[in-house]
């Protein structure tokens, strides 16, 4: 392992940074999400996977190792956003923070010296609090990379958004220094200060931005409070908010962009949306279980939300582009007054290409297949997308594709809790997707041995089939959603008319012929053997459907 002496050595005097800016290694796994590279001017110092970066808004390097029972590996390296407590130690002193696993501790440290973040000076010892029991580990940098998922329990992704997520605001010192890059560009002339808007408390952080519960003329808002360093990520997640023709019950309402903060200082743009006090959907199922009318109006919306994303359509003289949203997961769901579902949080929405298609949408296109990859929460990622095969010659059909995997993941969700799919009316507590199987936070290489390898998917009871009149129906709609061949999936317009068929019993497809409307294994096998609805599959070319179906609901 490199010592801060050494590795001062071999470092060329062009990187060595002038007195006001700070100088840190910079080093992050493979894979692992909520990179800080943005915090600072990125240089190559020759030095393999360690590189060197100037600080932009601190004085203050950070460290992060994880020590498990063999050794401790470096996670990541970098600038810190900010000078806080602890950043005035001129070495590094590692201090537990997290458990990602029962064998495993994430250790991290600030220091204001430069490089000092190339080495911790010591481990807590043997049998102290936060620490496994293991002294001497030797550092080995980017060996084994782990990717921590920013669902569940304390995690890589999650402390590092903790650690330097910069405030929207500071109240001291004025407004957040300015990227060299973005310093010549007036952002923010165009957005008005909104000084009714009022910020009470932090409802959800995230890496490019802090969801604020608010009020703004007296009524309850969500507000998206960017910092400075993402005035990009604001314009991109804005431009899709503002598509005309973009308004749908079940996809999260904008209100206005504005500039602002919690602070007394206007200082960051905003985004104003629509609050839904009831929460996620992950928060909803924890503390709720449902009846079957009740699930399936939370998945019966939740299709057609999705549904309306996808769809290229003309509407009133206004063009509205297929859009796929890319980070479907029970955190970027909320749950409406009346318990059905809206989809929020574009920010790595993308404006799919179509034939109608306006030239005023190309800034929101991906730059290239690196940017079609990229997808939000990764254990909702579809396995072409852990594997790297995402069909790259029809991204837009692809990107569907992914979305409806990640849909039927929430819909396995949806129906864990629902009390009328178990024979006891007591659904276990709630998990999430592939949390039976792999835990609260799984790897990269833990999702893609499952999912991919294994083609292994989340436990249908074999209770669910015996509910509904059309028997196996539930389980023959997520295998459809989730199948490993992409091509083979449903599109989201066809999830919703087989929620709909579900929901209307008297209109769903008729029996195989020789099935018993009884729960009987034969009956299930017959009907699972039966053909696909391939008029609703991607491979076939499709129509509108002609009309619309909502089902009557009863109280939840």
């Amino acid at each position: 392992m490199l010592g801060v002496l050494g590795l001062w050595a071999l470092l060329p005097t062009a990187v060595q940074a002038p007195p006001s800016r700070r100088t840190c290694v910079f080093f992050e796994a493979p894979g692992v999400r909520g990179s800080t590279q943005n915090l600072g001017k990125l240089l190559d110092a020759g030095l393999g996977p360690l590189r060197v970066i100037h600080c932009l808004y601190s004085h203050c390097c950070f460290g992060i190792w994880n020590l498990t029972q063999d050794q401790a590996q470096v996670e990541m390296q970098g600038c810190r956003d900010s000078d806080e407590p602890g950043c005035e130690s001129p070495r590094c002193d590692p201090s537990p923070r997290a458990h990602p696993r029962p064998s495993s501790t994430l250790f991290t440290c600030s220091c204001g010296a430069d490089f000092c973040n190339a080495n911790y000076s010591h481990l807590p010892p043997l049998g102290s609090p936060g620490t496994p029991g293991l002294e001497g580990p030797q550092a080995i940098p980017g060996s084994h990379p782990r990717c921590w998922s920013q669902v569940g329990s304390p995690c890589l992704g999650t402390l590092t958004l903790r650690l330097f997520s910069r405030k929207a605001c500071r109240v001291r010192g004025g407004p957040e220094p300015v990227p060299e890059s973005d310093s010549g560009r007036d952002w923010s002339a165009e957005l008005p200060e909104l000084p009714e808007l009022r910020f009470s408390q932090v409802i959800r952080e995230g890496g490019h931005a802090v969801v604020w519960a608010g009020q703004l003329q007296g009524k309850l808002v969500a507000v998206k409070a960017f910092p400075l360093r993402a005035v990009a990520q604001f314009q991109a997640e804005r431009a899709l908010y503002e598509l005309p023709g973009l308004q749908h019950d079940h996809i999260v309402r904008f209100i206005t962009a504005s500039r602002g903060s919690p602070g007394p200082l206007p200082c960051g743009p905003l985004l104003v949306l629509e609050l839904h006090p009831k929460g996620s959907l992950c928060h909803y199922l924890t503390q709720h279980t449902s009846d079957w009318g009740s699930s399936l109006r939370m998945a019966l919306s939740l299709a057609q939300g999705l549904a309306f994303l996808h769809e290229e359509r003309w509407q009133d003289g206004q063009y509205k582009p297929g859009i796929a949203h890319r980070d479907l997961s029970s955190q970027n769901v909320l749950i409406r007054d009346d318990g059905s579902c809206a989809i929020g949080d574009l920010g790595l929405a993308l404006v799919l290409p179509g034939l109608a298609q306006p030239p005023t949408w190309a800034p929101s296109q991906p730059r290239g297949p690196a940017a079609i990859m990229e997808a939000g929460t990764q254990r909702y990622m579809a396995p072409e997308l852990l594997d790297k095969t995402l069909d790259l010659q029809d991204w837009g059909t692809a990107l569907r594709r992914a979305d409806v995997y990640s849909l039927a993941l929430l819909l396995w969700e949806i129906m864990s809790r629902c009390r009328d799919l178990r024979p006891d009316s007591r659904p276990p507590p709630f998990r999430l997707a592939y949390e039976a199987e792999l835990g609260s936070a799984p790897t990269t290489c833990e999702l893609w041995t499952l999912a991919v390898e294994e083609r292994r998917r989340p436990h249908v009871p074999s209770t669910w089939c015996c509910f509904t009149t059309d028997p196996g129906g539930l389980r023959e709609l997520l295998e459809d959603c989730w199948d490993a061949d992409p091509e083979a999936r449903l599109t989201a317009e066809c999830v919703q008319k087989r929620l709909a068929a579900l929901a209307f019993p008297e209109e769903a497809h008729p029996f195989p012929e020789g099935c018993a409307q009884d729960c009987s294994p034969c009956c299930l096998e017959d009907h699972l053997s039966t053909p696909p609805l391939s008029a609703c599959h991607f491979m076939v070319q499709q129509g509108p459907f002609s009309r619309n179906p909502q089902p009557t609901w009863t109280s939840v």
